[in-house]
């Protein structure tokens, strides 16, 4: 009854067109509610999803997902709506283009903010999958944002080739085009490539953290910071040594912050005036020492009478310190042997010092009998050094 009352009293055409206005009027309602149906359908969908892995990243892929989602519809009810005008050809074309431009932006735009909530996500399901500790790895913390980077640069590129093919470019030729481009970059930087391939030959294989101490081709320190082109490294000097990848990548790196325990090994020399019972109570009061000392690890201690060297008996002492810390092990060290000078005082044994003997003959050939003195060995006088005379002032001032 309504539409035959418009079209007796307002004509066909305006009959046309408010049936037309009115299904625009629909379309705006319907795109309304559908986006507020994804608003509240979305989140609740990805809490279902994620809420059997436990890792707490809902909100994080809902705030990601929500304003893609959103736009999407809104560009998809607008392009319905303007289908419903019929509009002419001239005109069509271009706004075809322009909408489905904008609907590939959405897509590749949620796409984009994805990324970084499904790395992190993958990243703590491998962790847990492999009982590590939460605190992520050398890998993670760096490895994990370049995939990033490079994930969030690839999914712009191929959208931005979406959209221009949706008008009408060629972007084949356009990637040909840079690929021949690229070879001749390559080409020119070849020890760039080769040190940021080296960049990430070290985040994969992890031989050291920042901060570890390391050791490699007359060069040791601290790490402080992996470039993608080079690694500094803080020497004990305090210098900075910047070192490139493609170095350190093919080198033999010695990490000593790696240790779980460091290795205790001297020989005690005695006198010569020492009797085998004498030798026989220092060994064991050492080895029963070392093995009720807090920091000894009891099964690595050897404490053994090594032999005879010229002016002494040598005493072999081996033993694990468990600490890595390099400090706690010279103290260790010094603990220990402050000890074995106590036992040494308690048993009357003298540790031997370097001395030369030297056997006198009386001129007068009559007499037989000889005179051994014990002369001890010239020492040269220290050499004097000052700060002038130095390489470095700064170390011998100190």
């Amino acid at each position: 009854m309504l539409a035959e009352f418009i079209r007796d009293h307002l004509g066909d055409e305006a009959a046309d067109l408010i049936a037309r206005l009115a299904l625009i009027a629909v379309i705006l309602l319907l795109t309304w509610l559908l986006r507020e149906l994804f608003t509240a359908v979305v989140p609740r969908g990805v809490r279902r999803v994620t809420r059997r892995w436990n890792l707490g990243w809902d909100e994080r892929l809902i705030a990601a997902l929500q304003p893609p989602v959103r736009f999407t519809v809104t560009v998809i009810g607008l392009w319905t709506a303007l289908l419903a005008l019929e509009l002419p050809a001239d005109l069509y074309t271009p706004l075809a283009r322009l909408m489905n431009s904008l609907l590939i932006a959405g897509i590749f735009w949620g796409i984009y903010r994805l990324i970084a909530p499904v790395m992190e996500m993958l990243l703590a399901l491998n962790r847990r999958r492999r009982r590590r500790a939460v605190t992520p790895s050398l890998l993670e913390r760096r490895l994990g944002p370049v995939i990033q980077q490079i994930g969030g640069v690839l999914v712009a590129l191929i959208g931005l080739g979406a959209i221009m093919d949706a008008w009408g470019y060629n972007v084949a030729g356009l990637v040909a085009g840079l690929g021949i481009g690229g070879l001749a970059v390559a080409l020119a930087a070849q020890d760039t490539l080769a040190n940021l391939f080296g960049y990430f030959v070290i985040l994969a294989d992890e031989p050291f953290q920042i901060g570890d101490f390391v050791v490699f081709d007359n060069i040791k320190g601290t790490v402080e910071r992996l470039g993608l082109r080079s690694t500094r490294i803080r020497a004990p000097d305090q210098s900075l040594i910047t070192v490139p990848n493609r170095t350190v990548m093919n080198a033999s790196i010695t990490n000593w912050s790696r240790l779980r325990k460091r290795r205790l090994e001297m020989t005690l020399s005695i006198e010569y005036s020492s009797t085998p019972g004498q030798v026989l109570s220092v060994v064991q009061a050492i080895r029963d020492m070392l093995r009720a000392h807090e920091l000894v690890e009891q099964q690595s201690v050897v404490v053994q009478f090594a032999g005879f060297r010229e002016g002494a008996l040598d005493i072999l002492i081996v033993c694990f310190v468990n600490t890595p810390d390099w400090a706690d092990f010279q103290a260790a060290r010094q603990d220990i042997n402050l000890k074995i000078m106590d036992i040494l005082a308690e048993r009357g044994v003298s540790a031997s010092a370097p001395s030369l003997v030297v056997y006198l003959q009386p001129a007068e050939s009559g007499e037989r009998d000889a005179r051994a003195v014990a002369v001890p060995p010239l020492r040269p006088e220290p050499l004097s050094s000052t700060a002038e005379d130095s390489p470095n002032p700064s170390d011998a001032a100190n």
